[in-house]
């Protein structure tokens, strides 16, 4: 058995597959769906999404916020930005991930502003899920 799971954004239907598990970061902490699952609606995190496709091949994404609705047998999350890990440059992602490390180090010894602060933990979030995403993706 399986559930359609759907990654839209505004441009674009990114995914559109039948699956047998999915996982992805809500604003409260990792969630999971499968088959069955109940009815739901949350707000995305910025993190890394994995579909187990029916057949056993995998599929990761990185999203950027949105929601995620459970309505039936549908999954649907609704991003602002979704990659393919397929897409994602591992080096590039790493010095994302060093960047924003330090952007968060000279931000912490400047009175820096609380929406400033959040900017640059977003960074960090997105670039770490972006190394994650590529680890996942092979294996």
């Amino acid at each position: 058995m399986s559930f359609s799971c759907t990654i839209v954004t505004p441009s674009d239907a990114v995914l559109d597959t039948s699956a047998s598990y999915a996982s992805f970061e809500a604003w409260d902490g990792q969630k999971g769906v499968a088959t069955g699952a109940s009815a739901f609606l949350t707000k995305l995190g910025t993190g890394v999404v994995r579909v187990q496709q029916d057949g056993g091949a995998q599929r990761v994404f990185v999203v950027d916020g949105g929601f995620a609705q459970m309505d039936g047998s549908r999954l649907t999350l609704l991003t602002e930005k979704a990659m393919d890990a397929s897409g994602i440059d591992l080096a590039a992602a790493e010095r994302e991930v060093a960047e924003a490390d330090a952007r968060a180090v000279t931000g912490g010894e400047k009175a820096s502003s609380p929406d400033d602060r959040a900017r640059v933990e977003r960074a960090q979030r997105l670039a770490r899920a972006k190394v994650a995403a590529v680890q996942m993706a092979r294996g």
